[in-house]
């Protein structure tokens, strides 16, 4: 939920469109139609930050719409799409929701590489192989906290690490849970739940066991 012209505004990947409702109503205030081939492969949550509407789905590619602060419309700013899977463009993200910080969006291509991209037109900035495994559908999950972001990818590492334009900067790296076989039964499972975060401590599941670590250190 966004708020735009000052209404609250929802917005909402479907299949085939991304949609732009009436927080209490559900009536439309604008759509952008998308391709729903070959398959409907849209698990990320749309970012929206700096008057920018952010949608990445592992085989259309990135999506900006501009979302104009004085009316209910949204307006195409661009659109990157690679070839296929493995040549993609800007980034073809399937469960890691990219984050948006200055200008930049930084997340996960569709088999493992950690882009940053120029928010106002989609060009890859750097690319970086180590925060998950280069892997179809690889996955890392972030949280932003100060200036560093705490990342669980899908071996179950926690990462504390610092992203910019520059470049992208570990800190630290943990092992907290083992990865299942059933969610994916291929590199020796994954960990794919999104990890949560209260009261200075982190809680993280596999298919098997829910783990809880203190992190006020």
């Amino acid at each position: 939920v966004i708020n735009q012209a000052g209404r609250r505004v929802a917005v909402v990947l479907t299949g085939d469109r991304i949609a732009g409702l009436d927080a209490r109503t559900g009536r439309k205030y604008w759509d952008y139609p998308i391709e729903s081939k070959p398959w409907v492969i849209g698990i990320a949550t749309p970012v929206y930050a700096e008057g920018v509407l952010f949608v990445s789905t592992f085989y259309q590619g990135s999506i900006a719409l501009r979302l104009p602060p004085d009316r209910l419309a949204a307006e195409k700013l661009w659109h990157r799409k690679g070839q296929n899977e493995l040549n993609t463009d800007a980034l073809h993200a399937l469960i890691t929701t990219p984050m948006i910080e200055k200008g930049h969006v930084y997340g996960v291509d569709a088999y493992g590489h950690f882009r940053c991209l120029d928010l106002k037109t989609g060009d890859r900035v750097w690319t970086s192989e180590q925060p998950t495994p280069i892997a179809r559908w690889s996955t890392v999950h972030m949280v932003k906290n100060g200036d560093r972001y705490w990342m669980l990818n899908e071996r179950g590492e926690l990462i504390i690490a610092r992203l910019s334009p520059k470049g992208y900067e570990e800190l630290s790296r943990s092992k907290l849970i083992e990865p299942t076989q059933g969610q994916l039964n291929q590199r020796g499972g994954v960990v794919w739940a999104h990890p949560a975060f209260a009261n200075g401590h982190i809680f993280a599941r596999n298919d098997k066991e829910l783990v809880c670590a203190d992190l006020r250190a």
